[in-house]
């Protein structure tokens, strides 16, 4: 009788022992969750900092050149410059692109979701393509090329570009539209007095 209780009670103990195993694994699993100091809550946390640290929400240091402000972008002309370095600067700055906080919006696209509610509707930006070259060359004078365009607040847009339709004395073409872009006018010559005007061309624009 003494050896049928004890192989009972030895049996009774496995099953506690198996039975505490569970309880004390499931207890380090809940425990491992919950902690606030894991990778996954301190990844949280890290990007709770970043979204309302202002050093830190987009600036990333190593695209930067050494010393840079990025409270200069403007200042700088950096904002309106066509080239990759300065299109890392506005990321990394957070005024372009992909650098805004997780979660988060940039602050030029809040503004122009702003300036979009405020225009009246339907905006003619984003409707039917418009020829911005005018006029357009004959064969064999057809190259016009490398535009760029120049936009304000006006309503006003100056349009540069190569235009062969005058060469060999003269490369330059321009356009400009008062009603934002709806009708173009040429706005040639453009060369005298200026060479021929051969190269990437390049609008600085004054309205006033």
């Amino acid at each position: 009788m003494k050896k049928k209780s004890s192989s009972r009670s030895a049996f009774f103990n496995l099953r506690v022992l198996i039975g505490l195993l569970i309880i004390t694994t499931g207890l380090s699993l809940a425990l491992f969750a919950a902690n606030p100091f894991g990778r996954g809550a301190s990844g949280t946390v890290s990007k709770a900092q970043q979204k309302y640290s202002p050093l830190t929400s987009s600036i990333d240091l190593s695209i930067l050149p050494p010393g840079f402000d990025c409270s200069q972008v403007y200042a700088l002309g950096i904002d309106r410059q066509e080239n990759f370095r300065a299109g890392l600067i506005m990321k990394a700055c957070g005024l372009e692109g992909d650098s805004a906080p997780a979660g988060g919006i940039s602050g030029s696209s809040a503004f122009s979701r702003l300036i979009q509610k405020l225009l009246p509707g339907p905006s003619f930006i984003g409707g039917s393509d418009v020829d911005v070259i005018l006029p357009d060359g004959s064969f064999p004078k057809v190259t016009q090329s490398e535009s760029m365009e120049w936009g304000g607040p006006n309503n006003t847009w100056v349009v540069n570009y190569n235009d062969s339709r005058t060469a060999s004395s003269c490369y330059s073409g321009l356009s400009y539209s008062t009603d934002n872009g709806v009708t173009w006018h040429a706005g040639q010559p453009l060369c005298s007095g200026h060479g021929t005007n051969f190269g990437d061309p390049i609008v600085v624009y004054n309205a006033n």
